[in-house]
């Protein structure tokens, strides 16, 4: 839900607290609405814990104040200064009992956010990539982290990723959610590298060639996944990061995967094995009312 609200605005998507909740993992989020559960719950306790103190010392004046002779014995045997107490576990009670209906209020929302977000972003989402990776020119379509490293995008946000273009001229688009998505493309026939981050529960990098990064820690996987682009453009070697992708690792590492073999297939024009989706080999024709930013 934070994504669908937030994608249309670059300004709120490239603020820490979006970014912050959209790079964290469904498992992530779960731990996250579990402890603050448990953390109300441990906070109520000592509420509670107040309230009865507090309960106990309000019935002990109020036996003092009585009349009688029970109320004549405590009423002498009560100095000021337990009244200041007294009257300090009042006020320290009330208080605590204010703060935690705050904090179960907060709690709550979290909690019903949560759920919302869980089957808004499974069912929005991915119905926004599944329309994007149906289109004859696209062969993969994900959402991730775009972390840094193209000359025209200086702000990190979440964006749409996708495989396209034509056999001949294949690139990888980043596209900017909008009423018409802007699209920044890094051709692969200028990709010099492609290097991928891994997790470090994956063990140290191999014959991939991946490498570790910590720009994006996950709460108990340790690193994740991040890939590397590097390419040249105007003369110059640029290095394009991006991570965080929808579907966790795994996604990122079959993003490797693709890339290598879309550009080997421009290169050779041999197909790869297995199920592959080949891109168009020529461009079609733009309409006049197409955007200039189509894809």
């Amino acid at each position: 839900m934070l994504w669908s609200l937030t994608k249309w605005n670059h300004r709120l998507s490239t603020t820490r607290l979006v970014r912050w909740w959209l790079r964290m993992t469904v498992l992530d989020r779960f731990v996250l609405v579990v402890v603050t559960n448990f953390l109300f719950m441990v906070y109520s306790f000592f509420a509670f814990i107040l309230w009865i103190m507090n309960y106990g010392g309000r019935a002990l004046m109020g036996a003092a104040s009585d009349e009688g002779l029970f109320g004549s014995i405590m009423s002498d045997s009560i100095p000021a200064g337990l009244k200041f107490v007294l009257g300090l576990l009042n006020f320290v009670s009330g208080v605590a009992v204010f703060f935690e209906v705050v904090f179960l209020i907060g709690v709550i929302a979290l909690s019903i956010f949560f759920l919302i977000d869980i089957v808004w972003d499974f069912l929005g989402t991915r119905k926004d990539l599944m329309n994007i990776a149906s289109k004859d020119n696209v062969i993969l379509a994900t959402r991730g982290e775009y972390i840094g490293g193209h000359p025209n995008l200086p702000h990190a946000r979440f964006v749409y990723l996708i495989i396209s273009g034509t056999q001949k001229a294949p690139y990888v688009g980043i596209i900017l959610p909008n009423f018409e998505p802007i699209v920044y493309k890094i051709p692969l026939i200028d990709i010099t590298d492609t290097k991928s981050g891994i997790d470090e529960k994956y063990g140290k990098p191999s014959v991939f060639n991946f490498s570790l990064t910590s720009i994006t820690p996950s709460m108990w996987k340790g690193m994740r996944s991040a890939i590397n682009i590097e390419y040249s453009l105007t003369g110059r070697k640029y290095t394009v990061e991006v991570g965080s992708f929808i579907r966790g690792n795994d996604e990122v590492q079959m993003w490797k995967n693709y890339l290598t073999c879309t550009r080997a297939e421009a290169d050779t024009g041999d197909k790869p094995f297995g199920q592959w989706k080949s891109l168009p080999e020529n461009k079609k024709k733009e309409s006049r009312n197409e955007s200039k930013h189509s894809y």
